[in-house]
């Protein structure tokens, strides 16, 4: 296969496949289940990140840019493939459906400050309609940022930086996906890194025959599977639960919430559960309480708190409910790298439980600052990796659900200090699932 380096990007996002797969397979279940409930999205800043206005102008323009996307005959002869679950019903309507973000998204920009001359500010954003209807921006605001505001950086060693990283997975035994698509450097830059990733794959992965039994199991980002012929892998994202649960009620939403899912998709292919919508706690008591459920998904995702202890909860539950959980899979995604996907797959060999790992930030948004200026390639991405300077580090944002039917949208991490949602309304389902109040 030939990779040769893909043209720079002007920002924008240009297939509608360039997106996670939770985000198509969560549309069709909500298409099916809630066609008519509107819903509201709120950008969130955690990092305190400020941008400057030509940010702001570079995000108008790729989000416009959203309407012109549409699947193309490819693309819907690859989803048919390779994604067996959407039905024929659902791809007509993807194939039909358009973004509408003149409509749909507002975004503000709020100028705070004077940095260098240069007035920085802060957005405010909000993401209104259908909830089938939902339009992609974290991706968009952060290649913004990264090319019109922080520009001290560049691509060099970028494929070789994921090729030695896959190695070390690999060789070690690690089964991984890559996840990194919301925030992302650049488009280019997740280009350059999944075949990287591909390269180490077939040099080093399971496939090749060599000591470890590690391999890349494919990526989140479906524009991508397609390219390269990947395993797109998702399932669900947080705010399934979360909105299920905001509009039918909170009593047992984790279960209400698998239930709605199987019946959507039956085969039982996209089996993985979110487990921390509102912590662990209220999930794992859903969770057992039906057991025949519970065996016939395949495993868990665990996407917050301390790894190692969900490791020991997850492998008692499995026991519970009558489970091998060797036979059962643990996918780890909170804010891996290489080491700790090491000590992860270590741990789960010496607990007998089956794990892989989905690794998103670390892959898509490594990169050290540049002294001198960034180097142009011809080829980017090229070279030996940068093993000196400051890392430069990527934004810490999300986007979450904010209110169904106008009815507030919560989350509750395994890390009771990472909520998001309105105060009032976190202090309330925290108090309705007797964890900690202290913070909100």
């Amino acid at each position: 296969m030939s990779y040769a380096s893909p043209p720079a990007s002007r920002g924008y996002i240009e297939s509608i496949l360039d997106t996670d797969l939770y985000k198509l397979t969560m549309q069709r279940a909500v298409l099916e289940t809630f066609p008519e409930v509107e819903v509201k999205y709120r950008f969130t800043n955690r990092g305190q990140q400020s941008f400057t206005k030509k940010v702001h102008e570079a995000v108008l323009k790729a989000v416009e840019n959203l309407s012109t996307l549409s699947l193309t005959r490819a693309e819907r002869g690859w989803l048919e493939k390779r994604c067996p679950y959407f039905p024929s019903s659902y791809l007509d309507y993807l194939e039909k459906f358009r973004f509408n973000p003149k409509e749909q998204v507002e975004i503000k920009w709020v100028p705070t400050a004077t940095d260098g001359g240069e007035e920085v500010g802060n957005f405010e954003i909000e993401i209104t309609g259908l909830w089938c209807e939902t339009v992609p921006l974290m991706s968009i605001i952060s290649e913004a940022y990264f090319t019109e505001q922080d520009q001290n950086w560049d691509y060099v060693g970028q494929f070789e930086n994921a090729r030695v990283k896959g190695k070390k997975l690999f060789t070690s035994g690690c089964i991984v996906s890559e996840f990194g698509s919301r925030r992302r450097r650049t488009q280019l830059a997740h280009d350059i890194i999944i075949r990287g990733l591909i390269s180490a794959d077939k040099e080093f992965g399971s496939g090749a025959g060599t000591v470890g039994g590690g391999k890349l199991a494919g990526t989140s980002n479906v524009h991508f599977a397609q390219k390269y012929d990947l395993n797109p892998v998702g399932t669900i994202a947080h705010e399934w639960i979360m909105g299920i649960a905001a509009f039918e009620g909170y009593d047992h939403c984790n279960g209400r919430a698998m239930d709605a899912w199987e019946r959507i998709y039956p085969d039982g292919s996209l089996s993985i559960a979110l487990t921390d919508t509102f912590t662990t706690k209220p999930f794992f008591e859903d969770f057992v309480g039906d057991p025949e459920r519970a065996k016939r998904w395949k495993g868990l995702r665990q996407d917050s708190g301390d790894p190692l202890q969900f490791l020991q909860a997850a492998k008692e539950v499995f026991v519970k409910i009558g489970a091998d959980p060797k036979k059962k899979v643990i996918v780890f995604s909170d804010a891996l790298d290489v080491e700790k996907c090491k000590e992860l797959n270590k741990a789960s060999d010496e607990a007998g439980v089956g794990c892989s790992f989905g690794v998103g930030t670390h892959f898509t948004n490594d990169f050290k600052r540049v002294e001198g200026g960034p180097v142009k390639q011809d080829t980017p991405g090229e070279g030996a990796v940068r093993s000196e300077g400051e890392a430069s580090k990527a934004l810490n944002m999300v986007i979450k659900l904010y209110k169904i039917d106008n009815e507030y949208c919560v989350k509750i991490s395994d890390e009771l200090t990472k909520n998001t949602g309105n105060p009032e309304a976190v202090k309330k389902i925290k108090e309705q699932f007797g964890l900690e109040t202290s913070s909100s």
